[in-house]
């Protein structure tokens, strides 16, 4: 089986609701879809997501990346040398969520020749994960209004969008541990954006609370990460120190980090494993984190957290069960019981709805 294209098409998909955080806002999904085609008619598909304020990539870079640079390069490799393909595209500097695509969509095409689904593929450690969902910054009546409707519906974790304003931060998680049940955990992502004091006031004053932090300091302010990881009770998980191998080897170096976030988007399946076995090997426990996904890169993420031992935390995932939420796939992720379950079939599981692609498809 040889690798014969590789297409990436730009899409933008409304979201029902604006999402809001310390460093950005977004109103749609500007993402690229990735089709990747074999010689015995066998596509593999993955939701490429470009960020530009956090990894330097955008959409119309990405997809000239994808298919101007990155598929000459893979033409003609078997999808199922997934290393041979990494080495060809590592003449490419960069562009981690461009190659991430990629790789989630070979392995599309691995589970679909093989007739497995990927998550047998990557480990099939378990066949459901627990979901977290997030809170994103707003008022704290819409803010509790939603952990109590999530609640209901079997949620057990939220992420509160947090690191502008640590006194509003305490506010609101106080309010939010008064709305929800005995059982659920919080924890702020304070996106870099916490000086060393505010974080550990906010700390302080969610004493009992609060059961994580996420990236409450900036990456590149190693000497007061170490700092507060040595002063306060609670885990501190990582994202934006988290990009590479490199970097999650470094975080566990300089013991900055309890907790280590993959993200599917940024690193593939196949950077992902080798990442869980770094933390594995190092006794760090593990959380899948969200890129904003619509249902296709959900999919994804299902898969992967089934797969991995090391996975003992939460997993993101934005509100697949929102009719409004626009797809470009026909199935929906399925919930059941506060589990969160990957879809049936082989490869990722789920189909284009070709309809869906060219609406959504950005043109011009």
């Amino acid at each position: 089986m040889k690798i014969v294209s590789v297409c990436a098409i730009p899409v933008d998909l409304p979201l029902p609701h604006p999402m809001e955080w310390a460093t950005g806002r977004m109103t749609s999904q500007a993402h690229v879809l990735v089709r990747v085609m074999t010689d015995e008619g066998v596509e593999g598909i993955a939701e490429a997501i470009p960020r530009e304020n956090i990894y330097g990539e955008t959409q119309v870079g990405m997809v000239h990346v994808i298919n101007d640079l990155l598929a000459p390069l893979v033409a003609g490799l078997d999808p199922f040398d997934v290393e041979k393909v990494h080495e060809a595209m590592a003449f490419i500097k960069g562009n981690l969520a461009a190659k991430g695509g990629i790789d989630v969509a070979l392995w599309d095409i691995m589970g679909k020749a093989c007739g497995l689904p990927c998550h047998k593929l990557l480990g099939g450690y378990r066949d459901s994960i627990e979901p977290s969902r997030i809170l994103w910054l707003t008022s704290d009546e819409v803010m509790v209004d939603q952990a109590r409707e999530l609640n209901a519906k079997g949620y057990r974790a939220f992420k509160v969008k947090g690191g502008l304003d640590p006194d509003a931060d305490i506010r609101r998680v106080h309010a939010l541990r008064r709305a929800v049940t005995s059982d659920t955990r919080l924890y702020i992502d304070g996106n870099q954006s916490y000086t060393y004091f505010g974080a550990k006031k906010v700390h302080d004053a969610l004493r009992g609370e609060l059961d994580y932090f996420e990236e409450p300091i900036a990456a590149t302010n190693e000497k007061d990460r170490v700092r507060l990881a040595h002063a306060i009770d609670i885990p501190i998980a990582g994202d934006e120190s988290n990009f590479t191998l490199h970097d999650i080897a470094h975080q566990i170096d300089i013991d900055a980090l309890s907790i280590m976030m993959i993200k599917i988007p940024r690193s593939g399946f196949t950077y992902g494993r080798k990442i869980a076995a770094l933390c594995e090997a190092y006794h760090r426990p593990m959380m899948i984190g969200s890129q904003s996904e619509s249902s296709l890169g959900m999919a994804t993420l299902v898969h992967i957290g089934c797969a991995l031992k090391t996975i003992s935390y939460p997993c993101e995932f934005m509100d697949f069960d929102d009719p409004a939420a626009p797809s470009l796939v026909n199935e929906r992720i399925r919930m059941e019981n506060g589990r969160v379950y990957p879809p049936e079939g082989p490869g990722l599981g789920v189909t284009l709805n070709e309809d869906a692609v060219e609406r959504y498809t950005v043109r011009g």
